[in-house]
């Protein structure tokens, strides 16, 4: 049960500092299985698929009026 606890309390992104005063950013979880990054892929595939296809639908419908 230990392990179980200790794996929710991971952050999902982590930041280090490094000597050079810059910042290094890490993706602990993969964002597919987070709520957050399946809204994400939700949008991407809309836009490229759905969005372009309304778009030549509603031209085709504005060309043949």
């Amino acid at each position: 049960m230990a392990k179980k606890s200790q794996k929710d309390n991971k952050k999902f992104i982590k930041t280090k500092k490094k000597l050079d005063d810059s910042v290094e950013i890490e993706i602990q979880k993969n964002p597919s299985k987070t709520l957050g990054g399946k809204i994400f892929i939700a949008l991407i595939v809309a836009g490229t698929i759905l969005l372009p296809l309304a778009v030549v639908i509603a031209y085709i419908i504005i060309a043949f009026r």
